[in-house]
């Protein structure tokens, strides 16, 4: 993706050489595969999103998967997609240990004994499937998008009686396969938009959390939902209203602290439909949302659930979400232009927003 980019095989040589050390016994040669190695290292400190894909890269176990103790489908999922939305290959070298399965592989073997007749986790692994170039119509032995069709309500809408996650995520699967969306389930998602402008995990809840809304208002974009823009007004009221005084984002609590997961969600949903998370509405003790997401990143290239030492928990699930956001902030153009969908209006509220102070709407 740079010019600076240290290369992933480049990488995975040097740790199978870093197994070889010990059989070194002359110092020069350990500092020449030193300098060999990792030369170009520095730049990818430099840069978060090259940062925690190295850091990907030591969680790797050596069957292909992701996870601990042992590889977990839905983790590998995640991993293979947010690679290949990056523009990684999950199926290429740099991603096979050695005498091992490429993360692609390994999640074809995972995947039959998660997906079971579930619509939102067959499309969790579809949309990861279809991202990195495989084909989910016939992947490990499933076709992923039959099971999805097969879960769909035209009654209700709905991929799933009541979890409004799996029903994005079925929704997506089907989107990035190439498959239309029926208009009933886009229906069905943005209109259970609530009072407070906000959106939770289940359909049938009363209060929002912000990483349902962050998701919602991802998925709503790159579905080209546009019949009442003023449903991403209201979520983007929500996120700065439950926004904390440091600049984070709690997935419910108004008194924090702050976690990567909830930041990141917040981000990439506000980033999705338009606003800047970095502007005058979202900044908090001069910092944007986006400059207190990368605080969450460590030394190592992870990301820390939370910054409260021995709660920072799973670090590849924050550190998953964190790039899914940069990669949408990556790919959101500067501004609008005759040719962007009209749902792509950056800052087309920042005043209210300062001047509403995040209490209503009008």
């Amino acid at each position: 993706m740079g010019a600076d980019r240290p290369d992933p095989v480049q990488v995975s040589a040097c740790e199978r050489l870093s197994e070889m050390m010990p059989r070194f016994r002359r110092g020069w040669i350990a500092l020449i595969l030193a300098v060999l190695c990792f030369a170009g290292t520095p730049a990818a400190a430099d840069d978060p999103i090259q940062h925690a894909i190295a850091w990907l890269h030591t969680q790797q176990r050596p069957d292909g998967g992701f996870g601990q103790p042992t590889a977990s489908a839905s983790l590998t999922a995640d991993v293979v997609y947010v690679l290949a939305l990056l523009g990684e290959d999950p199926a290429g070298p740099a991603w096979t240990p050695t005498r091992g399965r490429s993360a692609l592989e390994a999640l074809a073997t995972l995947a039959p004994a998660y997906v079971q007749e579930d619509a939102g986790q067959a499309g969790k692994v579809a949309r990861a499937v279809a991202l990195a170039g495989g084909n989910p119509r016939d992947f490990g032995g499933l076709d992923l998008l039959a099971i999805i069709r097969r879960a769909y309500d035209p009654a209700t809408g709905r991929y799933h009686p009541t979890l409004l996650y799996r029903h994005t995520l079925a929704m997506e699967g089907l989107w990035r396969s190439g498959e239309t969306v029926p208009a009933a389930a886009i229906q069905a998602l943005a209109h259970n938009q609530l009072a407070d402008g906000g959106w939770f995990w289940s359909f049938e809840a009363g209060q929002s959390d912000v990483d349902s809304t962050g998701r919602v208002m991802q998925i709503l974009a790159d579905l080209g939902y546009t019949d009442d823009v003023t449903r991403y007004a209201r979520a983007a009221h929500f996120l700065c209203r439950r926004q904390l005084p440091g600049g984070g984002w709690d997935v419910g609590s108004r008194t924090g602290p702050a976690n990567a997961n909830s930041t990141a969600l917040a981000v990439a949903g506000l980033t999705a439909v338009g606003y800047d998370p970095q502007r005058a509405a979202f900044r908090k003790a001069d910092r944007g949302a986006v400059d207190v997401l990368r605080s969450f990143q460590e030394a190592s290239g992870a990301f820390a659930y939370t910054r409260v030492p021995g709660k920072e928990e799973n670090r590849l699930m924050a550190t998953v979400d964190a790039l899914v956001a940069l990669a949408t902030l990556a790919r959101a153009p500067a501004q609008a232009t005759p040719a962007t969908p009209s749902y792509w209006a950056p800052n087309r509220w920042p005043e209210r927003l300062s001047d509403w102070n995040c209490f209503r709407l009008r």
